[in-house]
């Protein structure tokens, strides 16, 4: 559910915004879905663009608060043919905060039921992330690793904490990933870090970009797939070209990955709704369908 973000807040930040970049934007709306909130502004009689922001990028999955490192990562993207948006401004709020401000997507977010047609599409399109890394900021093949075996984001902890349930999952999880500590795991990639498939801009039939890269870096592109399995899984059809594209992947890798994954959707959820029931079956599944088919 998205958070209702008090006015007087996304005010601050729209004149932060302002100041710094000698604009006039004003608020139109917020949009609907994400838990933090994408905000539509536009300056008078100008065209809407989005702003999104971080009070603190403790709300996020960052390690490395660099404002411009989408701006590079997109750019190379769109040299490439890649539909993402271009980012005009980004800057740093006080108290460990970051905004952007993005180009406006045609279409709306992709249903919780896309079609086989545009799965291989955004397949296709993860697959030219490959070898485009642009620096070695926010190393999601790092992160990976701090998260299962050092517990960077404390979502471990959360876990372990929450009920005997989550307890046994953690334990579960670590058994899974035991020994994966020295793993090589490739870094010249770009790597969305958020990816999911409701991330995919759509009008009709046809994919008209992808968004919310905020969060991305370099790493093993693979990660991205690996995000997309823990959401298709249980369906066949879809899953199927995801699954045959990883096929030629260190298996071991992608047991960390989507551990990685299964953390972060439920451990992160913990403080967001602590009815956990569906997201624990739905992180049990999801590993148990990588151990089986890899």
């Amino acid at each position: 559910m998205p958070i209702n973000t008090p006015q007087d807040k996304i005010n601050k930040v729209i004149k932060i915004v302002n100041d710094r970049h000698h604009t006039n934007f004003q608020f139109l709306s917020q949009y609907e879905g994400g838990e933090l909130g994408a905000f539509r502004i536009a300056e008078p009689e100008g065209v809407p663009v989005v702003l999104k922001y971080y009070s603190d990028i403790s709300e996020s999955s960052l390690v490395d608060p660099d404002p411009n490192l989408a701006s590079l990562i997109t750019n190379r993207l769109l040299e490439l043919k890649y539909p993402v948006p271009k980012y005009i401004f980004a800057g740093t709020l006080e108290r460990n905060g970051l905004y952007w401000v993005q180009e406006e997507l045609r279409g709306i977010p992709l249903s919780h039921d896309p079609s086989i047609e545009q799965i291989n599409k955004i397949v296709s399109f993860i697959d030219i992330q490959k070898g485009q890394a642009v620096s070695t900021q926010q190393n999601w093949s790092h992160i990976a690793k701090e998260v299962v075996f050092s517990d960077m984001f404390g979502w471990r902890r959360s876990l372990e904490k929450f009920s005997s349930e989550t307890a046994e999952l953690v334990k579960s999880m670590l058994s899974a990933t035991e020994g994966l500590e020295k793993l090589k795991l490739p870094t010249s990639d770009i790597v969305h870090g958020d990816f999911s498939y409701r991330q995919v801009m759509v009008e009709g039939d046809q994919i008209t970009g992808f968004i919310d890269w905020q969060e991305a870096g370099c790493g093993d592109s693979a990660i991205d797939l690996t995000r997309l399995v823990y959401s298709l899984h249980d369906r066949p059809l879809l899953v199927a070209p995801i699954v045959e594209k990883l096929k030629v992947h260190d298996s071991r890798k992608l047991k960390l990955y989507i551990t990685l994954t299964a953390f972060e959707m439920v451990g992160w959820r913990i403080e967001q709704n602590p009815r956990l029931d569906k997201s624990i079956a739905k992180a049990k599944s999801a590993l148990d369908f990588v151990d089986r088919t890899f």
